[in-house]
Order: C-alpha cells, then structure tokens, then sequence
C-alpha cells in the first residue's frame, strides 16, 4: 500500500513535466469488487492510470495503481481456520466458541506499454507487456477485538497479453493477460505471533486478467475478472500456509482529465 501511494505521487508530480513533450492521459475511478477467496466480501475500489505517448508514435506507456477495502467483514469458518503459533502470552485469549471475522484489502501496481496503438477507424489488435505488482491482505479479528492475526501476499512479476480496440461512438476495449510472478512473499502477524514471520512463496502458478471498457468522450467503464493464483509456504516455528485461489469481479467508472 505504502509503495502504491509513493508511486501515485511521483506520477502526479512528473505528470506537468511530461506534458511538454509528451501527449498524456490521466484518468480516475472509483469501483466495487466481488472478491471470492476464503469467505466472500465486496469492497471499495480507488484507481488511477496515467498513460503516455508521443506524438506519431505506435506506442503507448501507462502506469495503473488501484487501492481497495471491503465494506464489510465475513464471518470465518472455525473448522478450516487454524491459529499462528506460538501464541503471544499477551495476546486476548479467544475461546473455542468466538466467532471470527474477516477483512479483506490489497492494492495493484502496472507499468508497462501498448503497441500499435496509433489512432484508427478500424477495429485493431496490440499487445501488451507489463511489470505488474499486487498485494492482497487477509485480517482476522472477533468481536472483542478488532485485530488478531493477518496474512499478507506480495507477487511481483510480468503480465502479457493482448488487447483489441473497436473505434465508434462508444469505443469497446478487450484485454487478455497472463500474470507470472517473479518474486514473491507470505507475512504472518498478529496478536497470537508476537514478532512477523516473513516467507519466501512457493507454487506460483500463472493468474489469468480479463478487461472489458466502454468510452464515450471522457466517460468510461471497466469490468474485470481476475484469477489470482496464490503461493504457499512452509514455516517450522508457526503455521504453514497452503495454496489458494483468489477470484475476483469489479466494475469501475472513470473519468478523463
């Protein structure tokens, strides 16, 4: 989240100086997400992508980010949900009839570029290419308290893909990507588990990202659907963490600056 907003301040400053030698695009949105990962939970979604081109140019260079919070917590299953041990003697002792909650939040980093991408009236393929950043956090608390342990994911790594432009009226954009991550990491921590536990994430499978935008003039919209495939890893002084799946489906609006 930190590195979202340092990134989303350098490209406001940088975005003046660009502008004299460069055509660019800001746009913003605001959107919801149906996440499917342990328990079900919509949240809010805040985005921002600035792209940048020169003029005559076939190629086209943006920088995404996205920030999210669900709006409301889910109740965990106590059969599938095992504690971080060794338990911090400090920590609220949670009986075994306590019901659990759970928060979902993450954000999303992209730069990359788009090929042929000069202006036409026909529809046209392109590329993409991309390095690609997520970070996806699970937090458990209970009623008594509102924070007891969290997971945290980070994948780092490259999103291909292809994309295709229909010109009109009401401009229609289809986007495929594969996302592979490169380097990626597993953070335990909380009120049972008194110091973070950091891991190096294993079996990162390929994800898979489907865009569909509509444009008239300024005005546009997004849905997406994305199967983010999360690493495991293996801790000998606390709990290990399987591989999962995270399925998600948003819907943002935006607007043209």
């Amino acid at each position: 989240m930190k590195f979202v907003k340092n990134l989303l301040i350098f490209v406001m400053l940088a975005s003046g100086q660009i502008a004299q030698a460069q055509l660019f695009k800001l746009e913003a949105g605001i959107g919801a997400t149906q996440i499917s990962w342990h328990e079900n939970e919509k949240t809010v979604d805040l985005n921002v992508q600035l792209s940048i081109q020169k003029k005559q140019s076939k190629s086209k260079f943006f920088v995404a980010l996205k920030a999210y919070g669900n709006i409301e917590r889910s109740q965990v299953d106590r059969s599938k949900y095992t504690f971080i041990e060794p338990r911090n003697t400090n920590s609220t002792i949670i009986h075994p009839n306590d019901a659990l909650f759970s928060n979902y939040r993450g954000s999303e980093a992209e730069f990359g570029v788009m090929w042929n991408q000069k202006e036409s009236k026909k529809p046209v393929f392109y590329p993409i290419l991309s390095i690609y950043s997520k970070s996806v956090a699970r937090k458990i608390s209970t009623v008594k308290s509102q924070y007891m342990e969290e997971e945290k994911y980070r994948l780092h790594g490259i999103n291909t893909g292809i994309g295709l432009k229909i010109p009109g009226p009401v401009a229609f954009n289809f986007q495929g990507q594969v996302f592979k991550p490169i380097l990626s990491d597993i953070s335990l921590y909380g009120n049972y588990f008194g110091v973070p536990s950091s891991s190096i994430g294993s079996n990162n499978s390929l994800s898979y990202i489907g865009k569909l935008g509509f444009r008239k003039a300024k005005i546009g919209a997004l849905i997406a659907y994305e199967v983010l495939n999360l690493g495991s890893t293996k801790n000998k002084n606390t709990k290990s963490i399987p591989v999962s799946q995270l399925n998600s489906l948003s819907i943002s609006f935006q607007y043209e600056f």
